[in-house]
């Protein structure tokens, strides 16, 4: 048995509707107010780390061999160690379940006061370190502390002698490019 369509499904009937926007608006007007606030107040601070570089030019020929110093960050302990073998490498072991970044610091001020005009090291983490520890062991290998003994002075571009005011300053990822 057929019926009539219904009356509401109709459009005779249809009215428009406001829609109290002001509100909503008064929402976003203070949401983007707050969001703006709390970005300034969050302090951001950012190491500078160039990507390696694939080239096939020549090396410019230099009168000392470069150092090529490398950091093997693996899940279980730090290894430090030179490319051309000019530093023993050195194994340093977890300890309760973090690195042992204070007799890494002492390992390569020993280094640079061995090597002062060498300022770049080269990191090559395992995939699973974490960030704080890569922080962590950054600030290990980048900053002096006041305790620290004085280094020997290190000539600029311009040929004067400053004091250095960073252990190794220059951090590479090295396995960025492979993805290992």
């Amino acid at each position: 048995m057929l019926r009539r369509p219904s009356k509401r499904r109709s459009g005779k009937g249809t009215q428009e509707i406001d829609l109290p926007l002001v509100p909503i608006l008064d929402a976003f007007v203070t949401l983007i107010a707050f969001l703006l606030l709390a970005t300034s107040l969050l302090a951001v601070t950012l190491i500078d780390t160039p990507v390696p570089v694939v080239s096939n030019e020549q090396e410019p020929p230099n009168k000392e061999k470069s150092l090529q110093l490398t950091l093997r960050i693996e899940q279980d302990a730090l290894v430090l160690s030179s490319g051309n073998r000019l530093v023993a490498e050195q194994k340093f072991p977890k300890v309760e379940k973090s690195y042992d970044a204070p007799k890494l610091h002492e390992a390569l001020l020993k280094i640079r006061t061995q090597f002062p005009s060498e300022t770049s090291i080269v990191y090559m983490p395992a995939a699973d370190v974490k960030y704080d520890d890569l922080v962590q062991l950054m600030d290990a290998t980048r900053l002096l502390s006041k305790t620290d003994p004085t280094l020997p002075n290190v000539k600029d571009k311009d040929g004067v002698d400053r004091v250095p005011v960073f252990l190794f300053p220059t951090v590479v990822f090295g396995n960025v490019i492979s993805g290992t």
